[in-house]
């Protein structure tokens, strides 16, 4: 993987997790609130660092990385075919998904 795509995907992941934390700021928010907003910031970051991935030809890393998204994905497809499940849980398990999947990209790229 290239010298700039490296720094454009940590770029991305950085201002995604100081965005997230700063949420914290907004202490008017509920807690419910708070993890809303938390975790669309993870989604919509995650298909940054997609849609990067699919312009880069290449390497181990992005490799790596590209199985990380296709794990997340096959995790929530799974979790969409399964039945007897309520949505309230559903939502929970989904949520739980994309926080794993955004620590590892960032724990992956060296960001804290």
């Amino acid at each position: 993987m290239s010298e700039r795509v490296v720094t454009q995907l940590r770029e991305i992941m950085r201002a995604a997790v100081e965005e997230r934390r700063g949420l914290v700021v907004y202490a008017r928010l509920e807690p419910v609130e708070m993890d809303r907003l938390a975790r669309r910031v993870e989604r919509e970051t995650l298909e940054k660092v997609r849609r990067v991935l699919m312009e880069d030809p290449g390497d181990e890393h992005v490799m790596g990385l590209r199985n990380r998204l296709k794990r997340m994905d096959d995790e929530l497809s799974a979790l969409g075919d399964l039945g007897g499940i309520q949505e309230a849980s559903r939502q929970m398990q989904t949520d739980e998904i994309v926080w794993q999947a955004f620590e590892d990209i960032a724990s992956l790229l060296g960001v804290q």
